[in-house]
């Protein structure tokens, strides 16, 4: 891949557009392994083939990823635009006696280029979703990653819209209809924030122009929602309590949503294993 103008234009529009929200839970290490450990295990596991550099784009888990993965030998780079978070992780990987394999920026990652086929892993704990346009940090992140370099990705998405949209577009005054009420939706605060998440087909189905998706899981239903509430309650013997509860949700939503039904459409976040292929990719939409 190449960087080109068509690129350049289109990623000097993404922005950072939303907080950490749900995703805060991750700065505490028990939840994360509560709610995410199954699917981190993987991605270590899937990091120790093959694998010597790594870039790990945002640190809403206050480094604890970047840190394994430079404790296993591995050398890591980390962006985030939190300067008081990088100043943290570094110390963390001093004490560690890592720091030597870990490279440090505090930088929006799109601001910040990185050498054309430079890492062998990209890793997107949560920052995929703080964009307006994920797909296009995707293909910086794919121009970043060698021939046969490994993307991992975990993003919030929505179903699809529900409804008669496709056939609206066919019929007259249809698709006028369909932009007025989305312009109306556009008035609600809270259902223009739920539109502005990326929907889990469309993700896919641009993802897999840039990488070969390897495997993807829906994950989570309520396990982030009960994550982030439990963070504000008072007590460790509380938090105790949340961690066991939280457990025992993210192991029955995995029966869930491992098994083909209509629950899995509900799933509030994707994630992705992707591999970079040569020719294949697009470092502009068409």
């Amino acid at each position: 891949m190449v960087r080109t103008v068509r690129s350049i234009e289109e990623e000097a529009r993404v922005r950072r557009v939303a907080g950490v929200g749900l995703d805060r839970y991750l700065s505490r290490a028990d939840f994360l392994d509560a709610v995410d450990g199954r699917v981190l295990r993987d991605l270590r596991e899937w990091a120790s083939e093959g694998v010597r550099r790594v870039l790990v784009v945002g640190l809403e888990d206050h480094g604890g990823v970047a840190l394994s993965m430079a404790a296993a030998g591995l050398f890591v780079t980390v962006v985030d635009p939190d300067e008081a978070v990088v100043a943290a992780v570094r110390g963390k990987a001093e004490a560690e006696k890592c720091a030597l394999r870990m490279n440090f920026y505090s930088s929006d990652y799109m601001q910040k280029e990185f050498t054309s086929s430079g890492f062998d892993l990209a890793v997107f704990l949560s920052a995929l979703s703080r964009y307006n346009e994920p797909l296009v940090v995707v293909r910086k992140a794919a121009r970043e990653l060698r021939a046969g370099g490994r993307f991992f990705g975990r993003i919030r998405v929505r179903p699809p819209l529900p409804g008669p949209g496709a056939w609206l577009d066919r019929v007259p005054l249809g698709r006028a209809w369909r932009a007025r009420a989305r312009a109306a939706a556009s008035r609600v605060a809270l259902l223009e924030r739920w539109m502005a998440i990326p929907d889990a087909g469309g993700f896919l189905a641009g993802l897999s122009d840039v990488l070969k998706v390897d495997r993807v899981e829906r994950v989570h239903l309520a396990a982030p929602l009960l994550a982030a509430v439990g963070l504000d309650l008072p007590g460790e013997a509380t938090r105790a309590a949340t961690v066991r509860a939280l457990k025992v949700l993210a192991e029955a939503e995995d029966r869930v949503l491992s098994r083909a039904t209509p629950a899995r459409f509900l799933a509030s976040y994707l994630v992705v294993f992707a591999t970079k292929e040569l020719g294949l990719g697009k470092t502009f939409r068409r």
